[in-house]
């Protein structure tokens, strides 16, 4: 694999990993979620107008105009990932950062391979599908460290709760994934990921609303605004270098790597916040890492 584009990948990672740390760890996961989802539309917009200065101002026409043309997309990829953020907002509440982030993340890959399978008919191989039985393995070990008892808001069991919204989000993630190529391929990547920060804010707002007060919403955007800044401001970047990343290198390979933030987000859980055993959920993490190559090579 490129170089460059595995330290690209590697920094994308590390910041995709460290925003959900900083998310799981605020009191109310949810709230954090909309403070990042209320800033991210003006992170992206100055990245637009930055993008548009640099095309006027240079002569070689560095930078992109902004370009709307992908609308349709950005508004369903908008929706989708609306959902997303919900669910890993929920997951978060419930359950560990390191049990929630490697599921959603390593299952993903596994729904994308059978809605190939069931839709296109793409049969995955006999690597294929050992990677997604070796996914399973990860996740039921994720499984077995966070046996614990009921959630005392829904009388669910904090590990079937919080693994359910994970596997929800997990679904999102595969969505979002097909629309968000075709959506930054048709038209420049400032633009789209303006027009669907936008959506987001838009959708999840009145969503959470119907959980949260606006006075809730509100105080933990106060108890958190820096960190809520940066985290946005990482969570765009790390998309960007995710791209950047797939101009150089394949994009089976861009998408295999980049779960490396897997591993990232089970350390920061285990050692900064206390969950579980280290060593068994780093033993999951390579479980689902293993698989989710397998998918990549053989799939």
């Amino acid at each position: 694999m490129n170089l460059i584009a595995l330290l690209l990948v590697f920094v994308s990672a590390g910041m995709h990993a460290a925003w959900n740390y900083w998310t799981k760890r605020a009191s109310d996961s949810l709230s954090f979620i909309w403070g990042l989802a209320a800033i991210a539309p003006l992170v992206a917009g100055i990245a637009v107008l930055g993008d548009y200065l640099i095309y006027t101002l240079s002569s070689q026409h560095f930078g992109h105009p902004p370009d709307f043309s992908t609308w349709k997309l950005a508004i369903l990829g908008g929706l989708i990932q609306a959902a997303y953020f919900a669910f890993m907002g929920a997951g978060y509440n419930r359950g560990d950062l390191s049990v929630v982030y490697p599921v959603s993340r390593g299952c993903a890959p596994i729904i994308i391979a059978l809605l190939a399978w069931v839709f296109l008919h793409e049969v995955p191989s006999a690597i294929g599908l050992a990677g997604i039985i070796v996914i399973l393995v990860g996740a039921l070990i994720l499984a077995y460290d966070m046996l614990s008892g009921p959630d005392p808001d829904t009388g669910v069991s904090t590990i079937t709760s919080s693994l359910r919204f994970a596997v929800f989000a997990a679904v999102t993630i595969a969505l979002y994934h097909v629309v968000d190529k075709a959506g930054a391929q048709g038209s420049s990547v400032t633009s789209y990921l303006f027009l669907m920060e936008t959506v987001i804010f838009i959708t999840i707002t009145p969503m959470l609303l119907l959980r949260r007060s606006s006075a809730a919403l509100t105080a933990q955007f106060r108890q958190f605004a820096g960190l809520i800044v940066v985290a946005a401001i990482l969570m765009y970047m790390a998309y960007c270098l995710v791209v950047s990343a797939m101009m150089l290198e394949s994009v089976a390979y861009v998408a295999a790597a980049r779960n490396v933030s897997i591993l990232v987000g089970i350390v920061l859980g285990a050692t900064r916040l206390r969950e579980g055993s280290l060593g068994i959920r780093l033993l999951a993490g390579a479980f689902i890492l293993a698989g989710i190559l397998a998918l990549a090579v053989g799939g």
